[in-house]
């Protein structure tokens, strides 16, 4: 198969810029805010912090928790009463909020956990959207309510809004809180819900939208206490004021997707209470950060990867590997956690200065040259595991085998540079960590581990960017010059900081580099040859939408004894099956079993496209989620006739046609290549006409060879053929359909009802008992406030989408017919990974991720 690579969204692109330029920003003001500070002073401040507050910062952080822990249980209480325990809402809120936290990008972080937990209890997609964003309406609720309180009753408070007038604030503040009255008093008479663009908003009764009030402010006050009472009195001035500061950054940091706001919400702080060139308040800042970040973390990692590995308790009674396989879901995205968190220890400790101690025993054990090269290595090494973990989160094999590797080594450097114990056993314990689950990483994609997304590059540019800038606070008061490059000593810490950080930018520019030049375009790969199986199965299948497969655009899988095979195509991150398996079905259940572990080896979604209901319960089993796209119209020929009055435009059109001097006939496919120019020709008109180019995968376009395996159905005025149609005909008389219809425009407003009554005759007369009309795109789905988003979303654009595509008048045009309607389907993977597959099946349909862009 030919080489597949992804193209790079601009809207990603341009996000991860923002997170970088604003983290960069924020770490320029905090060298400015710091640069009377000495790493020695803020260690001392930190050593000097009082264990009743740390105490107190640690009980107001479970109060916050267990705020967090009611936001979910409103929500599911709301959302799907009965269905959901509150235990499993309290975890699934305090698992997402506390990884979102640390990780940043909130929404898909703490959305994906939350997927995870609520799927697996039965909850569809829709109901977990709506369980998410009411948790999160939740703490702005409790945000915007403090604000509000804070600028009614304090509004000189903070140093943020200290030059408004305080009249000015005070309005503000009150018009919060009525905005707040009013919001309660709306949903207390009943309007709990809204219609926005066609969908339906759900909002809680008035006393659960109190509840939601109140954990929001008492989560925003918790968290807020818990850095409070770590912060010098001098500095934090009143509760309210503080607030106010603490809110904002919280804000700013979240906005910016840098990971749990780094370098911006310590910024915010220190400009929003004054408080630059304070070693006490960056100790109270690095204190809160372990505290309210990393604690909560620890023990909710732990319990992810004990859940998993309960929930298949029977496949592990016999051996390690068995745990591998048990736990395997969810080792991923812990590994790839934690090879990042060693890959940040080493980037710090390469910024950070070695003790005396440490460089009197190094010393005595190897050469300065092997010290000096380990330093620089450990700090590469470091980089690498930032690099690396990206891979790990796709389950590549070779990002495992390349990871162990790395944190082996990286074990070694930090003894050799400084026998630096703790940072090596933390390294080991990571090695150990990742040693019994090898099988969890199984895919031998041939895509290289410096394969990142933009959004993944901004990280690992943030937290290298926070290395150096903690180097530099490390060794401001080393006074520079450009000797510093050159000096080569057991004492020289700076110098080798300063190497090790030019290291890291040029390795991390080479990075950006390395994706620029060699990213390539989504392109669909080139095709296989039809294998002769295929072509007999096609003969051989009752429906005639299997004869798609000799277009020539498509893979195949065939079974080994040749009774079954399966259509599909490549597109973006999707493997695409055209339809279901056609042949013998219990082959063809295995070849989709096989197409499912294809595209997961190669770390793509497996996506079944326009398949019936049939399959259903397979592509179920493998845990893709079942979208209705549209209807197909088929015709019942044993009960067709146009002798009713409900086919009288059909009569119409026959007489019309023939007062027109057009004449029907059929021209066998043996003497079809003769009239091949004609064809074409009058394809070629009927595309001037059209908006965009030729669809296909799912639709024909004109082919020569394609159109050389039929019959085909002409219409002539006088000597030219000015309409054509292709037939499929499907084994045993079962159906028949065509797929390309194509006439010149302006020669007659009858053409394609006389060619379709014609066609519908001749397949009667031929003894044929259906005929497919084809698809109704969106057609059929489910308009009902309590239907799925999908089918309201779907329904939204059926209703208002005429414009673009003709929706409603294709489907009025087949339901002259009498047709019988079935609903068509798409299997993919849920949740978030919706909208990227039906970008990838568009695509794919197009030609292209341009020509999907274009009407």
């Amino acid at each position: 198969m030919a080489e597949h690579k992804h193209g790079i969204n601009v809207k990603t692109v341009m996000t991860g810029l923002f997170a970088v330029c604003v983290t960069l920003f924020s770490f320029y003001l905090l060298h400015h805010f710091t640069e009377d500070i000495s790493l020695a002073e803020v260690l001392r401040d930190i050593e000097m912090t009082p264990v009743t507050s740390l105490l107190l910062a640690v009980l107001a952080t479970i109060i916050s928790f267990c705020a967090i822990a009611c936001y979910e249980i409103l929500a599911v209480r709301t959302v799907a009463p009965g269905r959901v325990s509150y235990l499993t809402a309290s975890w699934a809120g305090v698992a997402g909020f506390a990884i979102s936290d640390v990780a940043g990008f909130h929404v898909l972080t703490g959305g994906a956990l939350r997927y995870r937990v609520y799927s697996q209890k039965g909850l569809e997609v829709p109901l977990i959207g709506q369980i998410v964003a009411l948790s999160w309406m939740s703490l702005w609720l409790g945000m915007a309510f403090l604000i509000g309180l804070s600028f009614a009753l304090y509004p000189g408070g903070s140093l943020i809004f200290g030059k408004l007038p305080s009249e000015l604030v005070r309005f503000a503040g009150f018009l919060i809180l009525a905005v707040f009255a009013a919001y309660l008093i709306w949903v207390a008479r009943g309007q709990r819900g809204f219609v926005l663009r066609g969908i339906n908003i759900r909002l809680p009764s008035v006393g659960i939208s109190a509840l939601q009030l109140l954990a929001g402010v008492v989560d925003i006050a918790a968290s807020a206490a818990t850095l409070y009472v770590l912060m010098p009195a001098d500095v934090t001035g009143s509760m309210s004021g503080f607030f106010v500061v603490y809110i904002s950054a919280v804000v700013i940091g979240a906005i910016s997707h840098s990971p749990g706001g780094l370098g911006v919400f310590e910024a915010t702080i220190i400009a929003g209470l004054g408080a630059a060139g304070r070693s006490d308040v960056i100790g109270a800042l690095l204190i809160y950060r372990f505290v309210y970040y990393f604690l909560p973390l620890v023990p909710v990692s732990l319990a992810l990867l004990y859940m998993e590995v309960t929930r298949g308790q029977q496949a592990i009674r016999q051996s390690v590997q068995s745990i591998g396989r048990a736990s395997e879901p969810l080792v991923p995205p812990i590994a790839a956690a934690f090879t990042f968190i060693g890959g940040l220890v080493l980037l710090l400790s390469g910024s950070l200065p070695e003790s005396a101690v440490s460089h009197e025993a190094v010393r005595s054990l190897l050469p300065l040259p092997f010290v000096e090269s380990s330093h620089l290595l450990a700090s590469l090494v470091g980089l690498a595991l930032l690099v690396v973990a990206h891979a790990l989160l796709q389950r590549r094999q070779s990002a495992y085998f390349l990871a162990m590797g790395l944190l082996a080594a990286g074990t070694v450097f930090v003894l050799t540079k400084g026998l630096n114990y703790e940072e090596a056993v933390l390294l080991f314990a990571i090695f150990l960590f990742l040693l019994p689950f090898r099988q969890a990483f199984y895919r031998k994609s041939g895509e290289s581990v410096l394969v990142l997304t933009p959004a993944w590059l901004s990280v690992i540019a943030i937290t290298v960017a926070a290395a150096v800038w903690l180097g530099f606070f490390a060794y401001r008061h080393v006074e520079y010059s450009n000797q510093l490059w050159w000096e080569f000593s057991w004492n020289a810490d700076a110098p080798r900081f300063l190497r090790g950080s030019v290291a890291l930018v040029a390795a991390l520019f080479a990075l950006g580099l390395h994706m620029m030049l060699n990213r390539r375009p989504s392109v669909i790969p080139p095709a296989e040859e039809i294998p002769d199986s295929v072509r007999r199965l096609v003969d051989e299948a009752p429906d005639p939408d299997a004869t798609i497969a000799l277009l020539g655009d498509k893979h195949f899988l065939v079974s080994d004894d040749e009774s079954a095979f399966l259509m599909y195509g490549v597109s973006g991150g999707s493997y695409v099956a055209k339809g279901d398996p056609i042949g013998d079905p219990e082959r063809g259940a295995e070849l989709a079993w096989r197409f499912r572990e294809m595209a997961d080896q190669a770390g793509y979604r497996t996506v079944f496209y326009s398949v019936k209901s049939d399959f259903l319960p397979l592509y179920l089993d493998m845990g893709l989620s079942i979208l209705k796209i549209g209807e197909v119209a088929r015709l019942d020929l044993g009960a067709f006739t146009l002798d009713v009055p409900e086919h009288k435009d059909l009569r119409y059109a026959r007489r019309r046609a023939e007062k027109d001097g057009l004449t029907f006939s059929i021209v066998p496919k043996e003497e079809v290549p003769p009239i091949l120019p004609q064809l074409r020709a009058v394809s070629d008109d009927w595309l001037s006409i059209k908006s965009g180019s030729e669809k296909r995968f799912a639709l024909a376009y004109f082919d020569d060879d394609y159109m050389r395996c039929f019959d085909c159905a002409v219409v002539r005025k006088g000597d030219e053929i000015v309409a054509f149609a292709n037939i499929l005909r499907g084994a045993q008389k079962h159906e028949m359909s065509i797929d390309l219809m194509r006439y010149r425009p302006k020669i007659s407003s009858v053409m394609m009802d006389f060619l379709f009554a014609e066609l519908l005759l001749n397949a009667k007369e031929e003894g044929f008992h259906w005929f497919d009309l084809g698809a109704a795109p969106l057609a059929g789905l489910a308009d009902h406030p309590l239907a799925t988003s999908w089918n309201r979303i779907g329904t939204m654009i059926y209703q208002h989408g005429e414009e673009f595509y003709h929706f409603e008048g294709l489907r009025a045009f087949k339901e002259k017919f009498g047709p019988v309607w079935g609903p068509n389907y798409l299997a993919c993977p849920g949740g978030l990974a919706v909208p990227r597959v039906l970008f990838d099946v568009t695509a794919l349909i197009s030609g292209g991720r341009l020509k999907a862009m274009k009407r």
